[in-house]
């Protein structure tokens, strides 16, 4: 399995520190899968159903709710990681409707965006 721009994606954190995202999680793949087969990483945002107020009052919560997806909670997008998705034992899960892929690279780009 080489994961899509839009795959869901389980998968291992650890190790991490800080305000990162510890254990296991759900996560979005945001990169292509020419990138990921390439370098055997992943771009991939993670997905909780924490309350992580500051991220969604700054508008880096994307929600997966109302889409008729097996995962709850929301993209955290200002968290994105690029990750080895075979060694930490990636699983797919489901994919996401190209709407939800669309809003994350927007907020992506808010992201990068110079203030």
């Amino acid at each position: 399995m080489i994961p899509e721009r839009g795959d869901i994606l389980h998968l291992q954190f650890d190790p991490a520190s800080g305000q990162e995202m510890k254990g296991n999680h759900f996560c979005l793949v945001v990169s292509p899968r020419s990138f990921n087969q390439r370098f055997r990483l992943a771009l991939v945002c993670p997905i909780s159903g924490g309350a992580a107020e500051v991220a969604r009052n700054s508008g880096f919560l994307i929600s997966l709710l109302g889409f008729g997806l097996r995962t709850d909670g929301s993209v955290h997008v200002h968290q994105i990681k690029s990750l080895d998705w075979a060694a930490r034992k990636a699983s797919f899960v489901e994919k996401v409707p190209d709407v939800i892929i669309r809003q994350v690279l927007d907020c992506l780009a808010a992201v990068l965006e110079d203030d």
